[in-house]
């Protein structure tokens, strides 16, 4: 007798069938709902870490940035001046705020800004924004991707009257720290169409050169459209592209804030 009352004969010819059927496994089609589910997972997953990835790189350049500010502003309270941006530029060339040139390469562990920075391991890691991978060597190279206000903080050029001299700026010179530009993400772009290749830059350009016309953007809006800026009272802000210009566009390259040198200026 069955578990159902029903009578089941117990002949050699007579099976009794099973009261409940069982599955064999899944199906095709549940396996394909389950494979493109683990597939969707694994992609939000994968996306979620990338704008992990994203944000820490970018908290990490701001930092980095933070402590370029405090070395010039240290560096400010026992030379008198900023650093200079470039002290021979021309010929021979050779000395820029983060490095001096050796054969064909700057070398950042002799930069002024160095012994500021924790010596030269200290100096190397504060000089170089995880978020940027030059395309190709260049002649900037060891800026690590951040450039420095030639304009009117690393020089006096921009002094009316052309009084100004290669020097940098007197601390007690800048009319507005809080709103002056110091140092901010930068890059260049050498060559031209498909050959053209982002390398690093160690100068922020204004909008326009002090003997007038348009300058080329090197302000590298790399986080997510957006660039970290060191100001001249030590704080960062994650600035957004207001406008590129010409050519460079495709590489995020330009400015924010308004279209003129306010920014740059230091009166």
């Amino acid at each position: 007798m069955t578990r159902d009352g029903a009578i089941c004969l117990a002949d050699s010819a007579m099976r009794c069938p099973p009261a409940v059927a069982r599955r064999a496994g899944f199906s095709l089609v549940e396996l394909l709902v389950v494979v493109a589910g683990i597939g969707l997972l694994m992609a939000l997953i994968a996306g979620m870490l990338a704008a992990l990835r994203a944000s820490a790189q970018a908290a990490t350049c701001a930092s980095n940035l933070r402590q370029l500010a405090a070395a010039n502003l240290a560096y400010a309270a026992d030379h008198g001046r900023f650093v200079t941006a470039a002290a021979d530029i021309g010929n021979p060339n050779t000395m820029r705020w983060h490095g001096e040139r050796v054969g064909a390469a700057f070398d950042g562990s002799r930069g002024p800004l160095a012994p500021y920075l924790g010596g030269t391991a200290g100096s190397a890691w504060v000089r170089r924004c995880p978020a940027f991978t030059p395309e190709a060597d260049g002649f900037e190279a060891s800026c690590g991707g951040y450039g420095y206000n030639l304009h009117g903080v690393g020089s006096e050029l921009c002094v009316p009257g052309g009084a100004g001299t290669a020097q940098g700026m007197r601390a007690v010179a800048i009319a507005r720290p809080a709103h002056t530009v110091m140092f901010a993400d930068a890059a260049y772009v050498y060559g031209r169409g498909r050959k053209a290749r982002l390398i690093e830059y160690s100068f922020v350009e204004p909008p326009w050169f002090t003997s007038g016309g348009a300058s080329t953007p090197t302000i590298h809006f790399r986080h997510r459209k957006k660039a970290n800026v060191a100001w001249c009272d030590g704080h960062v802000t994650a600035e957004p592209v207001a406008r590129t210009g010409g050519p460079v566009s495709p590489h995020i390259l330009g400015w924010f804030g308004p279209d003129d040198n306010s920014l740059f200026d230091p009166f």
